[in-house]
């Protein structure tokens, strides 16, 4: 169930990728091109703006995320997740949905830059996920997915 199509303003998870970074977009779009919960998109801020009718615009700018700014600007790609309160991974129905079905859904890691499976992330405990490389926590990415997915509607 995972290859039907979802709206992208509904895609719980979104990997921004650098401007200049246009075979890491392609590669990261081919590993989720069967994902309907994954966004792959391009860095469309702009670092450069002219007049001053922009500089109000650019106060609210919605696009603006100091602490992932250098991620991007270093070549690296960043994970937004927007995981649903509505998920319980301590539920038992769907820790069990998570392993049986999702296990072989690909999960991002920003920390480390890298993809695994959802059956490869580790459990800290009940509640808690971490990457199996770094032990970044991956638990919102996790519930991200898990809003999204096919197997849990």
């Amino acid at each position: 169930m995972q290859g039907q199509a979802t709206p992208e303003s509904t895609k719980p998870l979104m990997i921004i990728v650098p401007r200049a970074q246009t075979t890491l977009s392609t590669a990261l779009h081919r590993a989720f091109q069967n994902d309907a919960t994954v966004e792959v998109t391009v860095d469309r801020r702009v670092t450069e703006r002219r007049g001053v009718a922009d500089t109000v615009h650019r106060q609210r700018e919605r696009r603006r995320r100091p602490e992932v700014h250098p991620d991007l600007t270093a070549g690296r790609w960043i994970v937004v997740a927007r995981p649903s309160p509505s998920i319980d991974v301590v539920d038992d129905r769907m820790r069990a949905i998570l392993f049986l079905c999702c296990a072989h859904h690909a999960i991002p890691c920003q920390q480390c830059q890298n993809t695994y499976r959802l059956g490869w992330v580790q459990r800290l405990d009940q509640a808690h996920f971490a990457c199996p490389l770094c032990r970044n926590d991956l638990t919102e990415t996790v519930l991200a997915h898990a809003a999204g997915c096919q197997n849990f509607s």
